[in-house]
């Protein structure tokens, strides 16, 4: 499965080895507003989305000790 891409039709899903080769290109993707997939050998997926500022807020504004 290395290097091969796969599409729901919205979201472009790769390999892990694919990613680990491409990690700074396509973090960069992400981090300019799109959503791409990750599948593992056994078929299961997860999605790369942009954080956004809900997002932040989860892990900045608290008042729980650091």
């Amino acid at each position: 499965m290395t290097g091969q891409q796969y599409s729901n039709n919205q979201i472009e899903f790769y390999s892990v080895e694919y990613w680990q080769d491409n990690w700074d290109d396509l973090i960069e993707r992400v981090e300019n507003g799109e959503h791409i997939g990750i599948r593992n050998n056994d078929g299961e997926d997860a999605v790369m989305v942009p954080a956004d500022d809900d997002i932040l807020k989860l892990y900045t504004e608290h008042n729980e000790a650091s």
